[in-house]
């Protein structure tokens, strides 16, 4: 670099707007300033420097900013630079190093303003869709995952990924399991792969589910007695659209809550001469189709229901779960007028706990004692076959399992026809 041969005076604002490109870059001194330059480079580009030489002996120049275009340092403003780098030198820090420093620093803090800009919008709400049309949307539980997500994670809605600790899932997976303890272990499941998903896109760098306690679940084995079917039935008369529609067509046809939550007049025949309701596989638990056969009385329900308009769902969206709250209310009331009517002690009715799957349970578990054959039990239930019989059996069944279900609604109309002095309390329970 050379530098200008001039008369000794200081730099003017003049004489750095008149300075003139050459071949080559050149500096101009800044008399009464020491170490202060002004470079002039070929392409026009002019920047003041600060040159020092080090007790090394290596002569280093330290860049203050540009003297001409945008953002140009005034010459002011580049001798005031100028000074603070010699009093860095004078206090024995190297101004270089200052520099580096600072630019480094800088470059943190842009990268950190421009991640928190990019994740502002990173909230829970914002990265579930995008995760289920990444990854859930092609799980046969895919809807499984979004109900339990979408219920329980909805305190968290408007929460960054990126802000949610342990202990954050620990006080929801506590609380959840307070009301539902295999819901909080879906949670656990389905929030914990949730969240690695979000730290593989760099949404996050912790996995607030990772750590957390699991808990066994215990296979349920609760059935309904007769008279608790009875009693069931009774209350499902008493109930009002279309949770009376639902709870019936549940029991009758002994398939999956979802599965019958989600039925679509498309799938229905209701005029053939043999009725059937069609599940297509990717509706169905183990991804095969299945043909459930209708009874007389489920077509008799479903022919005499109004069509919700421009839906193909025969039900519209309503909470199972109130469902059964309300139904348990019904069966309780019913249970103490009848135990009024005998001259009981109605505040010794209680109704033993059940869940509404357990409606598929006690269907499974009746069949057979009105001599239907296991194999066409689970034909009936839509259950993964297994082994050799998964490999070669292909027979569909379909009379079979007609034949089954009719028995059942046989069975459950009977039940109604009972005298009344067949009709007892229900168990005390919790």
């Amino acid at each position: 670099m050379g530098l200008r041969k001039r008369e000794k005076k200081p730099l003017s604002a003049l004489e750095i707007s008149n300075a003139k490109p050459e071949a080559k870059r050149y500096a101009i001194p800044d008399l009464g300033h020491p170490g202060l330059r002004v470079l002039i480079y070929p392409s026009g580009v002019k920047s003041f420097v600060y040159r020092f030489r080090r007790g090394n002996k290596q002569d280093v120049t330290v860049v203050l900013g540009p003297a001409n275009g945008p953002g140009a340092l005034s010459l002011v403003q580049a001798r005031d630079a100028a000074s603070d780098a010699r009093r860095q030198r004078a206090s024995g820090t190297d101004p270089a190093d200052q520099k580096r420093a600072a630019r480094k620093a800088d470059l943190v803090r842009i990268e950190a303003e421009e991640r928190e800009s990019r994740r502002k919008d990173d909230t829970v709400e914002n990265v579930l869709p995008r995760y289920y049309a990444d990854h859930a949307d092609s799980l046969k539980s895919g809807d499984e995952v979004r109900r339990v997500l979408n219920k329980e994670l909805k305190s968290w809605a408007k929460r960054r990924i990126d802000s949610i600790q342990r202990r954050d899932a620990i006080g929801l997976l506590d609380t959840v399991k307070a009301r539902a303890p295999v819901q909080s272990q879906r949670l656990r499941a389905y929030g914990r792969h949730f969240f690695g998903w979000c730290i593989a896109k760099e949404l996050a760098s912790l996995n607030p589910f990772e750590g957390t306690t699991s808990i066994k679940e215990t296979p349920r084995d609760r059935v309904l007695t007769d008279d608790e079917l009875r009693l069931l039935l009774r209350a499902i008369d008493r109930l009002e659209w279309p949770r009376r529609q639902f709870v019936h067509l549940l029991l009758l046809s002994a398939q999956r809550l979802s599965e019958v939550g989600d039925m679509e007049w498309p799938e229905l025949d209701l005029t053939s001469d043999a009725p059937t309701w069609t599940l297509r596989g990717v509706r169905s638990k183990n991804g095969n189709a299945h043909v459930v056969p209708l009874a007389p009385t489920a077509v008799k329900i479903l022919t005499s229901m109004d069509r919700i308009k421009d839906s193909p769902r025969v039900f519209s969206s309503f909470s199972a779960a109130h469902a059964k709250s309300h139904l348990d209310a019904v069966m309780l009331e019913i249970a103490t007028d009848d135990a009024v009517a005998r001259g009981d002690d109605p505040s010794a009715v209680t109704i033993e706990p059940w869940r509404l799957h357990d409606l598929r349970r006690t269907a499974a578990t009746t069949m057979p004692r009105l001599g239907v054959d296991v194999v066409t039990v689970e034909r009936v239930m839509n259950h993964q076959m297994r082994g050799v019989m998964a490999v070669y059996q292909r027979y569909s069944f379909a009379q079979e399992k007609r034949h089954a279900l009719a028995l059942w609604s046989d069975f459950l109309a009977n039940l109604t026809v009972a005298r009344e002095s067949n009709v007892v309390p229900i168990k005390a329970g919790a």
